[in-house]
């Protein structure tokens, strides 16, 4: 007998009731606003939700995951703690966006589209944030960084990192 050595996340399923319930139908129509539901409760798409869409539209796994492939702020993986969306406008990708994206891989070790190990950054590109004055520019969570160079971005992100950075337990702190 073969035992799974991977723990799966309990995820509480309760405000999937609530989506499915203030669905006009349960026509496939609304499976694009369903994810966008269900990511803005969880963060990203967790399977158990998305079995959960598939049974109550009436729509296949592969169904699914084709608009979710189509669509890169659908998320089925857990993402980090700020999410870093760099543009590749024009006007960012001319000055540099690309260089950029280089050096975040080089300190943190991502991509487009993953997750460093502390779970702290998540790396998405866009195709226009609509600031290209500010070009290159990126937004991190709700914040944006304009006029932005690969060092500056490093800068920002280390101020990102520290303040996340939890504070280390010492003796007289826990005496």
């Amino acid at each position: 007998m073969e035992t799974n050595d991977v723990e799966e996340e309990v995820i509480d399923l309760a405000p999937m009731e609530a989506i499915f319930e203030n669905l006009p139908d349960d026509s496939r129509s609304h499976l694009i606003p369903t994810l966008q539901k269900i990511q803005n409760i969880y963060r990203f798409l967790p399977a158990p939700c998305l079995e959960q869409v598939m049974e109550f539209l009436n729509i296949s796994r592969a169904e699914i995951y084709g608009v979710i492939s189509f669509y890169p702020q659908l998320l089925i993986t857990e993402p980090g703690k700020h999410i870093i969306k760099l543009c590749y406008g024009t006007a960012c990708f001319v000055k540099g966006a690309s260089i950029i994206n280089d050096k975040i891989h080089d300190r943190y070790h991502i991509r487009p589209g993953e997750t460093d190990d502390s779970k702290l950054f998540t790396l998405q590109t866009a195709s226009c944030l609509g600031n290209c004055g500010a070009a290159p520019m990126a937004l991190i969570g709700d914040d944006t960084h304009g006029n932005i160079d690969p060092e500056k971005t490093l800068d920002i992100l280390g101020e990102y990192k520290l303040d996340n950075a939890e504070a280390p337990e010492t003796e007289e702190a826990t005496a």
